[in-house]
């Protein structure tokens, strides 16, 4: 275990990738590569401290990266046939660091049974009380467990939608949206909550009771 008073986690998953949605490094971010998602943090020139996986995604540039670099990075290598993805062996590192919370890079986009394992691992962080949020393409997905309050922070017109991932999310109330809810109840399947709008820089959603997704898709028009 890499040693230190990390307070965030940044991960590099394997999937797609945009450099201007990883925010600025601070001193005490662990900075975890799951196996190719080291190559996104080489293109925006971040040094990892753990590189884990079982290294099948990794490229020549990797390999001979990681060779320059041996000692100061700690490899972990996982066998091919395991239990668990590369990103959620990323994603307990960084539990078991102490994080206070992650930010997971390449989570999104490619094979979706991987995407959709990815935006799940936010239940096992909630569970240690730390927030998980997957970034990709300009798109930021959380996880909210009531009784709870998250702030959305964007910009005016961004969309906002809500996914309830639990039969029914009541008590759901919202701040800062064009369509308002107030104590409102959202069912499973139904597509109330989509396609909801920043109408400022920061708003927020409360839940009483229940899980749900909170999507934010930066707008640039």
């Amino acid at each position: 275990m890499v040693r230190g008073n990390f307070e965030r986690g940044l991960i590099f998953a394997n999937g797609e990738f945009s450099p201007g949605d990883v925010p600025r490094p601070k001193a005490g971010d662990l900075i975890v590569c799951a196996d190719g998602g080291l190559r996104h943090a080489m293109a925006i020139g971040l040094r990892p401290h753990v590189v884990l996986g079982d290294f099948d995604s990794l490229g020549q540039v990797e390999r001979e990266f990681l060779q320059k670099e041996a000692g100061s990075i700690r490899l972990l290598r996982y066998p091919v046939e395991k239990d668990k993805t590369d990103g959620h062996l990323a994603v307990e590192y960084a539990l078991r660091a102490g994080v206070k919370e992650i930010l997971m890079f390449g989570g999104l986009g490619g094979r979706f049974d991987h995407t959709l394992g990815n935006l799940l691992l936010a239940w096992i962080c909630l569970a240690r009380g730390v927030p998980l949020q997957i970034v990709g393409q300009k798109q930021y997905v959380s996880m909210l467990k009531g009784p709870d309050r998250a702030e959305i922070r964007g910009k005016a017109r961004d969309y906002v939608s809500l996914l309830p991932l639990t039969p029914t999310v009541i008590g759901v109330t919202t701040q800062g949206l064009y369509y308002p809810l107030d104590d409102a109840i959202l069912y499973l399947g139904d597509t109330r909550g989509i396609s909801n709008e920043l109408v400022a820089n920061i708003g927020s959603v409360e839940v009483r009771d229940g899980v749900l997704f909170i999507l934010r898709v930066q707008r640039d028009d």
